[in-house]
């Protein structure tokens, strides 16, 4: 279940295209310089490979500088983001570098400067649009490096939806599990693996989808499932304002 809720963050289809180009950019720029290389039938399978091992070991950092941007743009958290803009302006001082120190006796120089610039230029270009594009594909509430879900002594009532309603009291909360303690035991629980509940005090939270990590007695354990970050932000700020 998808929770719909104002602060969810938007899908960031955009940042998901240019994560993927970037990813599919080093064979494509290794492509486009073996076919302006004027190297005969580079296309062939015994002629790619001889001319992949002349790639030199500065190339093939950039290269793979590229494609850890890309991979890296596509995990949607702070740490992960500020990888990616790393790894871009690395890119970008190597290209730069290159510009101005390209071996004039190489093959087709100029095209090689233009191939240079061109990669340059869209290296800027994403570095802009990844920093102006980071909220809300990012959650300003979201944790710099490797975040953990603090656990709040919280209790509050909540209803257990197993096709009844069960009533119960959160023992502790946090912004990936919950643990319930139950009003009474029910054989409607018994075997489930995943349920909805709701936080009876919080109505900015519909019913959240979760996965049943244990059950005993009146004791329930369960663990977030589609919860999105914006409904974690929501989550963790109310949990805070309980505790103050």
């Amino acid at each position: 279940m998808t929770q719909e809720h104002s602060t969810d963050l938007k899908q960031p289809i955009g940042i998901y295209i240019l994560a993927l180009l970037f990813m599919l950019a080093p064979l494509g720029n290794i492509i486009v310089s073996f076919a302006g290389s004027g190297v005969p039938n580079w296309y062939y399978p015994g002629e790619f490979v001889e001319l992949i091992k002349t790639i030199p070991v500065m190339d093939w950092l950039w290269l793979g500088g590229i494609f850890v941007a890309g991979l890296a743009l596509l995990a949607r958290h702070k740490s992960a983001w500020l990888i990616a803009v790393f790894s871009l302006l690395i890119v970008l001082a190597m290209n730069t570098y290159r510009a101005f120190t390209i071996d004039e006796t190489v093959l087709n120089p100029e095209f090689v400067r233009v191939q240079i610039l061109i990669s340059i230029l869209v290296t800027f270009s994403v570095l802009i649009i990844a920093f102006y594009a980071r909220y809300p594909y990012l959650d300003r509430r979201q944790q710099w490096m490797f975040p953990t879900a603090h656990r709040y002594d919280v209790k509050t009532p909540v209803v257990v939806h197993t096709g009844g309603e069960l009533a119960g009291l959160t023992e502790s909360i946090s912004t990936a599990g919950i643990r319930i303690r139950l009003a009474k035991t029910s054989e409607a629980l018994k075997g489930k693996t995943e349920v909805e509940f709701t936080f009876s005090e919080l109505s900015d939270l519909k019913k959240v989808k979760a996965e049943v990590i244990e059950f005993s007695g009146d004791v329930l354990r369960l663990k977030y499932k589609s919860f999105g970050w914006g409904a974690r932000g929501v989550l963790e700020a109310w949990l805070k304002s309980r505790k103050s």
